[in-house]
């Protein structure tokens, strides 16, 4: 009895050192019996818990479950285990799992019922998910607002939108834009901070507000606020600067707008259109050749391919008159000779090989395309150095300059012998151009001179930061020279 006694005894102690609590309760789910550990995670004493139905303390959303769970036990006599809630004697919600074994040959089937308080792994999954939940949502936030200062081209629709996705956030956080004056303004008459403390998208604070520089626009400092005691988190500290980031490279693209819309004003006023001007509509004009191209190419062309080979399906299958078939095979010829134009249109449009092979060989085939229907005769010399090279705004702006002159060829010097040749020379690209056409003289420049196309050449070189110069006499044809300077930096741009 005595050995009984010692093993009853250190079992006593065991239970009261481990964190799991054991109690065994009857058919009606009251306990009988309890380790005293089970009284620190209840409130309730041993004496209030002997005869106690468990349930008592179960939390009411999952009372439903636990009961439906019990019956299920007594049923199937097996061991099953669960989480639940449970709401001790102070009110406190603790989470635990349990697990349960059924004893059903004792009397008024007992169950010994193992159970661990996980309330602090528990909370700190939920806070795990929270934040996860939260991470997700300012990650939205940020592209959403992202996607949408696409389409913002005034400085109040950024306002707007900047405010309103800080409200959304941050609810509670009285956000607001200050705009900086030389003088004092009414939001920080009391402690205005100073202009030059403020960076750019970082968070500083002042009493109980948070201020970030967002830009300047017009000589006026932007500065949002926000109250500090909303922003809780790390996270959201910095998901505000990177809102507050975004918002800069909008405000500075505003004041890039504002810039050029400046100096376009004080261009139109000038008599001489500034080089990035020129630059930016032949651009414009070359982009839009591209899309012209691409869409005749994508569309006309091949349908008046699929034509022509419906066409010639159609002659060759069926057996026609010789009046019909003469009609169809002039229908057939009509078509081929449109898809030959379509063909040139794109060509011109979009020049090929120049992407791919460079200035040199597109020029030659070029050339070799005029040579088969021109009046005149091309000779094209060339000392290119691969090593210096052109990138694709100088190789088309050159290659347009010389469709154009032999578009002036063509058209008004009714010349039989055309020279171009091109070479590097001391950071330069350089080009020689001379006919043996019937030329034209210095007094009858100014009418002409829009007609024989060299107020676009001399434009698109100013483009090009270089220059045209040209020298003609009646019966003597055109000598023209052009100069493109190539750097390392003009060449990365």
């Amino acid at each position: 009895m005595e050995l009984e006694e010692t093993y009853r005894q250190i079992f006593k102690l065991m239970l009261n050192e481990t964190t799991v609590m054991l109690y065994i309760v009857n058919r009606d789910r009251h306990m009988v019996f309890s380790t005293p550990n089970m009284s620190e995670i209840s409130g309730y004493s041993l004496e209030e818990l002997r005869g106690m139905d468990t349930f008592t303390m179960v939390h009411p959303d999952d009372l439903e479950h636990l009961k439906q769970r019990h019956m299920n036990l007594l049923a199937s006599q097996t061991n099953n285990s669960t989480e639940f809630r449970i709401v001790n004697k102070n009110g406190d919600v603790r989470y635990v799992e349990c697990k349960t074994t059924p004893l059903p040959d004792t009397e008024d089937y007992l169950q010994v019922v193992s159970t661990r308080d996980n309330s602090e792994r528990k909370l700190m999954e939920m806070e795990l998910e929270r934040q996860k939940s939260r991470y997700e949502v300012l990650q939205n936030s940020l592209k959403n607002f992202s996607q949408d200062l696409t389409a913002v081209m005034k400085l109040a629709d950024l306002e707007e939108r900047l405010l309103k996705e800080v409200k959304t956030i941050l609810p509670e956080s009285k956000p607001k834009l200050l705009l900086i004056c030389t003088g004092e303004t009414e939001e920080f008459a009391e402690s205005r901070p100073n202009i030059d403390e403020l960076s750019i998208g970082k968070i500083v604070t002042t009493n109980d507000q948070l201020l970030i520089k967002i830009g300047e626009y017009q000589n006026n400092v932007y500065v949002l606020s926000v109250s500090a005691g909303d922003i809780k988190e790390e996270m959201e500290s910095i998901w505000l600067e990177t809102l507050s980031f975004y918002t800069v490279m909008v405000m500075d693209n505003l004041n890039v707008i504002a810039n050029l819309i400046d100096e376009l004003d004080s261009a139109l006023k000038k008599t001489e259109t500034p080089q990035w001007v020129l630059r930016l509509l032949f651009n414009l004009q070359e982009q839009q050749r591209l899309t012209l191209s691409s869409d005749l190419h994508d569309t006309v062309l091949q349908e008046q391919i699929y034509l022509y080979r419906k066409m010639e399906s159609l002659i060759n299958r069926y057996d026609f008159g010789s009046e019909d078939k003469s009609k169809l095979i002039e229908i057939e010829q009509g078509l081929l000779d449109n898809i030959h134009q379509l063909r040139m249109t794109c060509n011109e449009l979009r020049p090929p090989l120049l992407r791919e092979l460079g200035l040199e060989r597109a020029l030659e085939n070029l050339f070799e395309h005029i040579q088969v229907s021109s009046t005149y005769k091309i000779i094209f010399t060339s000392k290119m150095i691969p090593s210096v090279p052109l990138d694709e705004e100088q190789t088309i702006g050159i290659y347009r300059i010389v469709q154009e002159l032999l578009k002036n060829a063509d058209s008004h010097s009714k010349a039989s012998l055309i020279h171009f040749d091109i070479h590097f020379e001391d950071a330069l690209f350089k080009m020689v151009y001379n006919d043996n056409g019937v030329g034209f003289g210095q007094d009858s420049l100014k009418p002409s001179f829009n007609k024989l196309g060299l107020t676009s050449i001399t434009q698109r070189a100013k483009s090009l930061g270089g220059n045209f110069e040209f020298l003609s006499e009646p019966g003597n044809g055109l000598k023209a020279s052009l100069e493109v300077p190539i750097t390392k930096e003009r060449s990365q741009l």
